[in-house]
C-alpha cells in the first residue's frame, strides 16, 4: 500500500485533532457527571441535616413540656414530630428511625408521669439524674451523617 507523502501531513493532523478533541469531550462529560453526583449527594446530606435538626428542635420542646406539664394533648408539635419520623422513613437508615421512635416513646412515657417544677428539672438535669432521649438520637444522626460524608470522600462523590 502506497500513501501519498503530500496527504500524510493533513491526515495525521486530522487524526490527531480527532483523538485530542474526543479525549477532551470525554473528560468534560466525565467531570460533569461526577460534579452532578457530588451536588446530588451534597443536597441529600443537607436534606437529612435539616430534617434531623427540625426533629431535635421539636422533640426538645416537647420533652421540656412533658416534664413540666400534666396535661396530655395532641397539638401541632406532636403531629409535627410524628410527621418528621415518617419523613425520615423515606431516606434514613433503620437505626436513625429507631432512635427517633425511641425519642417519641420517651416523651410519651414522661407525659404519663406527674409533672415536676422547672427548678427541680434543672437540678436533675445538672446532676445528670434524668435521661435525655434526644441526646442519644443526636449522636446517632451525627454518626450517620459523618459516615455518609466519609463514604462520599472515599469514593470521590459516589455514595455506596
Amino acid at each position: 500500500m502506497h500513501i501519498e507523502p503530500a496527504l500524510l501531513g493533513p491526515v495525521s493532523l486530522f487524526l490527531g485533532a480527532l483523538v485530542g478533541g474526543s479525549a477532551s469531550l470525554l473528560g468534560a462529560i466525565y467531570s460533569q457527571r461526577c460534579q452532578g453526583r457530588v451536588q446530588h449527594v451534597a443536597s441529600e446530606i443537607a436534606k437529612r441535616e435539616t430534617v434531623y435538626a427540625d426533629f431535635v428542635m421539636s422533640a426538645s420542646s416537647l420533652l421540656l413540656n412533658a416534664y413540666t406539664r400534666d396535661e396530655i394533648s395532641l397539638s401541632g408539635d406532636e403531629q409535627r414530630l410524628i410527621g418528621l419520623i415518617n419523613r425520615m422513613r423515606l431516606f434514613a437508615p433503620p437505626d436513625v428511625v429507631e432512635g427517633a421512635e425511641a425519642v417519641l416513646t420517651g416523651i410519651v412515657e414522661i407525659l404519663l408521669q406527674p409533672s415536676i417544677e422547672l427548678r427541680q428539672l434543672a437540678k436533675e438535669a445538672l446532676s445528670k439524674s434524668i435521661e435525655d432521649p434526644v441526646l442519644a438520637f443526636s449522636s446517632i444522626c451525627g454518626g450517620e451523617l459523618n459516615n455518609l460524608r466519609r463514604r462520599v470522600a472515599l469514593t470521590g462523590g459516589v455514595p455506596n
